[in-house]
């Protein structure tokens, strides 16, 4: 497997280990018969999701101390580490890659994230954005939107140029750029209509309204971010702080002037 055929790179010195290998139909034959599997896994401060397929898909770790509740989360659904084929980091942000240094030496799975982002997650919390204003930044705090301190960097092993397919690593989706809330930012889209967002956008409160996060980089390139990810007409729509929402509900929501 190259994975430059994925719209993907492995940056000089890493690639040639463990780290990059394809799933080899790890996991039984019977998920060709059926839509991919979503698993919101709750953190810390965070969401993570394992997509289930006939590879094991794992988007974004939390902060450091969160990867032991994402492997009992994993046990629970007869996921063993060695199942998951790769780790996919949706943006820069300390509070969503802290444990895939950890998950990376446990399953043996290369961690991927997006070009524009990747110098900013091996620098840790360097290049973290705050809320502008005490009252955002309050909230932000409040509502679990901020990174616990003590992450450090992680260098990855694939690199996310564009568009990119996931079916080598044994998982019917692919991944699409939606910068806005960082550059590097990326969203997942799943075969049966499902979209995974990472912090694209959240919700002020559990069960609340989609919104752009307050830590949202350049609020123009996110909203026209979003309406390329509506275009691919998702059903369901999964973020990290808040949802599911239908994507009627999120196009009712923003409407098609903003």
């Amino acid at each position: 497997m190259k994975t430059a055929d994925l719209g993907m790179q492995a940056p000089a010195g890493r690639g040639n280990g463990q780290a990059t290998r394809a799933p080899a139909q790890k996991t039984a034959s019977v998920a060709g018969r059926y839509l991919p599997a979503v698993i919101p896994v709750p953190l810390s401060l965070t969401t993570a999701f394992i997509v289930r397929d006939r590879g094991v898909l794992l988007i974004d770790t939390g902060n450091p101390r969160d990867g032991a509740t994402i492997l009992a989360a994993m046990r629970k659904t007869g996921i063993r580490p060695d199942d998951v084929s790769l780790i996919l980091v949706t943006h820069g942000h300390p509070g969503h890659y802290g444990s895939a240094d950890m998950l990376r030496e446990l399953t043996g799975a290369p961690i991927a994230v997006h070009s524009a982002d990747a110098n900013v997650m091996r620098l840790g919390l360097t290049g973290l954005l705050f809320p502008g204003g005490i009252i955002p930044r309050l909230i932000g705090f409040a509502t679990g939107r901020a990174s616990a301190p003590g992450s450090g960097g992680v260098e990855p092993d694939i690199i996310v140029e564009g568009d990119a397919d996931l079916a080598a690593f044994g998982v019917r989706g692919r991944v699409i750029p939606t910068p806005g809330h960082t550059p590097g930012s990326v969203s997942i889209l799943i075969a049966g209509g499902t979209a995974i967002i990472g912090d694209l956008l959240s919700a002020l409160l559990p069960g609340g309204r989609p919104r752009l996060p307050f830590r949202t980089g350049d609020p123009a390139a996110a909203r026209k971010s979003l309406r390329a990810l509506l275009a691919f007409g998702p059903e369901r729509v999964y973020a990290a702080h808040g949802g599911p929402w239908s994507g009627s509900e999120i196009r009712r929501r923003f409407g098609y002037g903003w």
